[in-house]
């Protein structure tokens, strides 16, 4: 009879059972991720969309009107005046104009480059360039915002800060003995100088120029 007990290690045989959890650990949920990414990149698609059919302006400075904004190496600068370059062309994007005033009671707009997708942001601090920022249009951000004076003459106009009036768009130059505003100039923001290069225009492109965009 011990003998017989040395025969029933069926127990043994319940190891192998042992053996099957890790194919029930083998169900990873590595799926989820991936299924949450591909709607984030459709709709950034369909805001560029939208974008591009949106009447292009172009904007410049008194100090230069032959040069126009542009977006060049990730830096907002002035460049020699070419309508058919999609990097000089610009939404005026008012979205939040009903919304969003200065203290002046002037609306906000959005300035959004249509080659890139991306919105002129306020920079760190005066002096500074601005920064360029990938442009959701459905979300309110006032470090994107800015604001447009009254009439300064010859139809210019100081762009400002939303939030702070006194800090206006201007071409930054080392001064005239450094050739002043020239093409590759970047723009930031500086108090009020009433030099001409913080006096802008925003005007319309045709609409043949517009569909080069």
């Amino acid at each position: 009879m011990r003998r017989h007990h040395h025969h029933h290690p069926h127990p043994r045989p319940h190891r192998h059972h042992h053996v099957h959890p890790p194919p029930v650990i083998h169900v990873s949920v590595p799926t989820p991720p991936i299924v949450r990414h591909t709607p984030a990149v459709t709709t950034v698609v369909h805001h560029h969309d939208t974008l591009a059919d949106r009447p292009s302006v172009r904007l410049y400075c008194r100090a230069r009107p032959d040069l126009s904004l542009t977006v060049r190496d990730g830096y907002v600068v002035l460049a020699s005046s070419v309508p058919s370059d999609p990097y000089q062309h610009w939404v005026k994007d008012d979205k939040y104009s009903n919304r969003v005033r200065d203290d002046e009671g002037f609306p906000a707009f959005s300035l959004v480059n249509k080659a890139t997708g991306q919105a002129i942001k306020h920079p760190i601090a005066p002096a500074h360039p601005v920064h360029l920022l990938h442009y959701n249009p459905d979300l309110l951000d006032e470090s994107i915002l800015w604001t447009e004076s009254h009439e300064l003459g010859d139809t210019y106009k100081a762009i400002r800060t939303v939030n702070n009036v006194r800090l206006n768009l201007e071409a930054l130059h080392e001064g005239f003995l450094h050739g002043g505003v020239h093409d590759g100039t970047k723009v930031g923001v500086k108090d009020w100088t009433a030099g001409d290069n913080q006096r802008w225009r925003i005007t319309y492109y045709c609409k043949t120029l517009s569909l080069l965009s």
